[in-house]
């Protein structure tokens, strides 16, 4: 970025990332019982395992969550009352927390296992830093900081949306999962604290929308989980792009076009990979 943080920002940053990184590690080590739970979720039984797997899964969003809106709450702005909420920031970063989870529970070499925790908490360290400076649209690094939070958050988006297809579960369990995945990154990127909470709150719900039904269709269809994400992405893509240009008054023939040349491009690479498993 193009400033340089506040001392107690950037301390509080290390603070966050040094927790993140020792939280995989620590659950690791303590040997927890494994125990496991049946229910019922729209209609289909799931059989959650409880044991320092799932625990990660679920503490490690919510350890980041807290994080951010802990560095947050240091920004002169907010210290201002000028930025009524914060929860729009915590979506990426909440995401991403989880999406490394889900890795880091996958992987069994522990050579890529501290690779990946690695490379996931320096993520996670540069998007925190790049959310701070999003909140101020007037500051001058919040261009590349909007950039950054756009392209990562674009990454999150496929990673999770491969993740949830490959479990081959029902429609009704993937596309909300799809759905509230895309919901949480639309709002984030639709920066409700700028275009208002109750806009952004709209073309979100419609973005997830449409990602929920491009899933719900691809469900009925063999394609492999890379060429799945791809179209899901997408559909992502497109949507949550033209709502932005829609509110940066900058959608226009040429702009459309342009998404639907990436569209087109992205397909045929969806097609090219429907047989790579």
């Amino acid at each position: 970025m193009t400033q340089s943080l506040h001392s107690s920002v950037a301390n509080r940053i290390l603070v966050l990332v040094a927790l993140l990184a020792l939280t995989p590690v620590l659950l690791l080590v303590v040997e927890l019982p494994s125990r496991n739970a049946s229910l019922t979720f729209l209609g289909s039984p799931l059989s959650i395992t409880l044991n320092a797997d799932s625990l990660l899964i679920l503490f490690l969003p919510v350890l980041t969550i807290a994080g951010v809106d802990w560095v947050l709450r240091d920004h002169p702005d907010v210290r201002a009352g000028e930025v009524p909420y914060l929860f729009p920031f915590w979506m990426a970063p909440g995401l991403t927390a989880l999406a490394l989870a889900l890795l880091l529970t996958r992987l069994t070499s522990w050579p890529v296992w501290i690779a990946t925790l690695l490379i996931g908490v320096v993520v996670l360290g540069i998007l925190i830093v790049a959310e701070y400076y999003t909140i101020s649209p007037n500051a001058p690094a919040y261009p590349i900081a909007r950039l950054t939070v756009t392209g990562l958050s674009y990454l999150i988006a496929f990673g999770l949306f491969t993740l949830i297809y490959s479990t081959r579960e029902r429609s009704a369990i993937t596309a909300t999962g799809t759905l509230l995945v895309a919901v949480a990154l639309a709002l984030d990127l639709l920066a409700p604290h700028i275009i208002g909470l109750r806009q952004a709150t709209l073309f979100a719900l419609i973005v997830g929308w449409l990602v929920g039904q491009a899933t719900w269709a691809l469900n009925y269809w063999n394609v492999s989980n890379w060429s799945a994400g791809v179209v899901l992405l997408t559909v992502f893509y497109v949507s949550a792009g033209i709502a932005q240009q829609h509110f940066q008054e900058r959608l226009s023939r040429g702009v459309l076009i342009e998404f639907a040349v990436v569209a087109c491009i992205a397909l045929v690479a969806a097609w090219q990979l429907s047989n790579v498993r």
